[in-house]
């Protein structure tokens, strides 16, 4: 698989890929390498480079991007350059999927159409994941994951009632985008090895996002009420809240789904005269209710432990748990024993926890299988062992600034 993409829609598509085997062969410019790298020359104190500090190759040393790339091989090519043309149309040639997410256009303007491509190899996939697709009013606009929430109309969702929109924390278009990409990928390679066919794949990222709407645009069309922002509550049950805890900004969460799940958790709090209370007795009296339990709750679990209120309210039958932090995540027993994380050992950056894989599977488990690469990394492996050319031909290309393992331009961002 040869991997043109940048950033994280792209790379987290072949990341998935890659740890379930995959040959993915991730292509960077020394001119203009993945952003994900970081700046040449970053400022200290930027908290995704180990012990804030960039060092002395810091495109190498760049959190986002070794967590998005692991289980990769690292070439350089400049596609400016006639040379680089030719290397990248041999790499064509042997590659059953060719992957992207350039602004609308971007490939074909340097001279590679999916037509084009055909020609190097017929039965090629090519996968085009622009934000707005490749067709359209919008295919032209650029985009990136920070505003699929917003044009998508999830960040209406989120937020609070009686305030704005609020984004989410996260670019959720991106790695929405990267997963849909990854599981029309295997379609295309098994409609290929029952047809002997490849074919163009045009993902959108905006559609992607909105993918994930569904339920209330229904919702929208059958009744022609749209979605009221409510935080963490819910339109179902009451309460349903996240609530201070004893340490500093601690959460728990609690969803009382039912009578005797209410009134469980008065039994726990010790609140026999909330209990009996008929105000709250019945569910529309908690939903008419609801700011005034949050209240009560709150100043139940605001003297407790997250993790000691979320066991306590388990163990009657009460769903809850602790709000996890970074720190959480990478200390809970469940996620410990399941392999959620793993650790990696990287020449430039150290050994820290990653993100494993999500899924199991009995046959073919996946693994992570080595670091990300540093920049133009497997160049004498990918040009030397699967194009075939000689270390000297090599060299010369590196004397060219064709390929090479050091940027070219200390403007890259």
């Amino acid at each position: 698989m040869l991997d043109l993409s940048r950033i994280w829609a792209g790379p987290y598509c072949t990341k998935l890929l890659a740890d379930m085997g995959a040959q993915v062969i991730k292509v960077e410019s020394l001119r203009v390498y993945d952003s994900h790298r970081g700046p040449v020359s970053p400022a200290r104190g930027i908290a995704s480079y180990p012990d804030s500090d960039g060092g002395e190759q810091p495109w190498n040393r760049n959190g986002w991007f070794n967590c998005l790339h692991m289980s990769k091989h690292g070439i350089t090519l400049e596609l400016t350059d006639v040379l680089g043309c030719e290397l990248f149309e041999e790499l064509v040639s042997i590659s059953d999927v060719l992957i992207e997410n350039f602004r609308f256009g971007s490939l074909a303007r340097l001279g590679y159409t999916y037509e084009d491509l055909r020609k190097l190899r017929p039965d090629i996939i090519y996968v085009s994941m622009p934000g707005f697709g490749n067709s359209g009013p919008w295919r032209d606009y650029l985009a990136y994951g920070i505003g699929q929430e917003q044009l998508s109309g999830m960040a209406h969702m989120t937020g609070y009632e009686d305030d704005g929109p609020m984004k989410s924390g996260i670019n959720h278009g991106d790695p929405i985008t990267g997963s849909h990409a990854a599981g029309i990928i295997l379609a295309g390679l098994r409609h290929r090895r029952r047809t002997g066919k490849g074919m163009f794949i045009d993902v959108s990222q905006l559609e992607s996002t909105v993918a994930l709407l569904g339920s209330y645009l229904l919702g929208y069309q059958m009744t022609g009420r749209d979605y009221e922002r409510r935080g963490n509550r819910s339109d179902l049950y009451a309460p349903h809240n996240v609530y201070p805890c004893l340490e500093d900004d601690s959460w728990v969460s609690i969803a009382v789904t039912g009578n005797n799940e209410w009134h469980a958790l008065c039994r726990v709090m010790e609140r026999v005269d909330v209990s009996e209370d008929t105000r709250y007795g019945t569910l529309q009296g908690r939903k008419d209710y609801e700011d005034d339990l949050d209240d009560i709750i709150s100043a139940w679990t605001c003297h407790r432990k997250a993790a000691d209120v979320a066991y306590r309210l388990q163990d009657v039958g009460v769903p809850s748990t602790p709000v996890l932090s970074a720190p959480g995540l990478l200390t809970d027993l469940h996620l410990k024993d399941r392999g959620t994380f793993v650790r990696v050992e990287h020449p430039w950056a150290g050994t820290h926890t990653y993100p494993g894989i999500a899924w199991k599977m009995s046959d073919t488990p996946g693994v992570v299988r080595w670091p990300a690469p540093g920049l133009g990394q497997d160049n004498r492996t990918v040009y030397g062992g699967l194009l075939g050319l000689t270390p000297e031909r090599i060299e010369a290309l590196e004397n060219k600034g064709v390929i090479g393992t050091i940027p070219t331009d200390s403007r890259i961002i």
